[in-house]
């Protein structure tokens, strides 16, 4: 018998308890009787409601799509993302492990994701804004961004898996197009969504959108993402997405899932980290945010090539660079790796830059700079990080390697 579909319906508290008593697995991960579980809104995020359900023997965490917007009711939006989360998860996490979260269950009529509840885990940004430091974070996401890039490219996989991987990912429109707009595009042009710190911000904003070396270059970056389906990326991949405990990192929030150039997801991580040495009052903060860009980049790097070499040595490489032309030839596929990771080192860089642009002058900003009281200050600071931006955008060439730009930084954040 052909199972009928279930209407779809936004569940509130009680709906939530029933939904998760009708799963057996997840009600027996939770312990005792629905009337007893609490069931807490935790929505963060700008899309989807999400709920902490704790019983007397564990907890989950709910996640469900809305048919709009959840910051912005009058924004529709199509139900398919949690799919896409749901999806992304089933793809990275057996190359991950617990560098992510484990999904439990998904609904496709209801458009709900279930997955392990991370209760004692703070969001990075959250921390980082009230001082704290997790000096083990950033490196677990270039590890976490390493294995998922690598495994999921034509490096480890032949083209036919590669392409049945990434082909569904490749219909992520409604999510992929928000990118294109409010990452890539709206910006760089008088848009109605966008907004900034007025009008300290107006002759820096109005200098960027005149610029034309930086029309140019995000014009490159705009093909760059839309034509280099390097591996399957996160695409949301900032401190916002980044849960953190002492000695555990997790990247949640895998909805915007693409295929595409894997210095996009370095670039989003790389320019929340400067946006925040940008916007931290102490010096010590700022140190600590340097570090963190340096170890995230260098355990990319490592793990990376590691993948890379380990795969050449041992025949299971895919269809890219294949095995059979390097394996008995380490000088050459160490020249070809640099060569390869210099590129995602170049688009980090250039990502990097347009993620500050759209977090202080588009639609959907960031929290960090909001510990700064003074306007002023907080205007100086929002500035000194735009024209980085500029400069990172309009002179590529002076400023190529992950080092440099954190030397820039260190500089003009001083």
């Amino acid at each position: 018998m052909t199972r009928s579909p279930t209407p779809y319906r936004t569940l509130d508290p009680a709906g939530i308890r029933a939904f998760l008593a009708a799963q057996p697995a997840l009600a027996t991960r939770l312990g005792g009787q629905p009337d007893a579980w609490r069931v807490r809104e935790v929505s963060d995020g700008n899309l989807n409601n999400v709920f902490l359900i704790d019983g007397p023997a564990g907890g989950v965490c709910f996640k469900q799509s809305l048919p709009h917007v959840r910051v912005d009711p009058d924004w529709k939006m199509p139900l398919d993302r949690t799919a896409f989360e749901a999806a992304y998860l089933r793809a990275v996490r057996p190359h991950v492990g617990n560098l992510t979260t484990e999904l439990l269950h998904f609904d496709p009529d209801l458009f709900v994701l279930v997955v392990e509840s991370l209760n004692g885990h703070v969001v990075l940004r959250h921390g980082l804004m009230q001082g704290g430091d997790w000096p083990e974070a950033a490196a677990a996401i270039g590890r976490f961004v390493a294995r998922a890039t690598f495994q999921t490219s034509p490096l480890a996989l032949k083209f036919e898996a590669s392409s049945a991987l990434l082909a569904p990912f490749a219909r992520n429109h409604t999510l992929t197009r928000i990118t294109v707009d409010l990452v890539l595009t709206d910006p760089y042009h008088a848009h109605p969504r966008n907004h900034w710190l007025s009008p300290e911000l107006d002759p820096i904003v109005a200098n960027l959108r005149a610029d034309p070396a930086v029309r140019r270059r995000v014009g490159q970056m705009q093909a760059r993402f839309l034509t280099c389906q390097q591996a399957l990326l996160h695409g949301d991949l900032h401190t916002g997405s980044v849960m953190v405990a002492d000695h555990d990192t997790r990247v949640i929030d895998g909805e915007f899932a693409l295929p595409g150039p894997i210095g996009f997801d370095c670039g989003l991580f790389v320019g929340n980290l400067l946006m925040h040495l940008f916007a931290t009052p102490t010096p010590e903060g700022r140190t600590r945010a340097l570090r963190d860009i340096t170890q995230f980049w260098t355990h990319f790097r490592q793990d990376f090539t590691t993948l890379w070499t380990n795969a050449v040595a041992h025949s299971h490489s895919g269809d890219a660079y294949a095995a059979p032309l390097f394996r008995d030839d380490p000088t050459s596929l160490q020249q070809v790796q640099t060569q390869f990771l210099d590129a995602i080192e170049a688009d980090t860089i250039a990502f990097a830059a347009l993620e500050i642009i759209r977090r202080l002058t588009g639609y959907a900003h960031v929290a960090d700079f909001d510990v700064i009281a003074d306007r002023t200050t907080r205007a100086a600071r929002q500035e000194a990080a735009l024209r980085l931006a500029q400069d990172l955008l309009a002179h590529p060439e002076h400023t190529s390697t992950i080092a440099a730009l954190g030397t820039l930084a260190a500089d003009r954040a001083a």
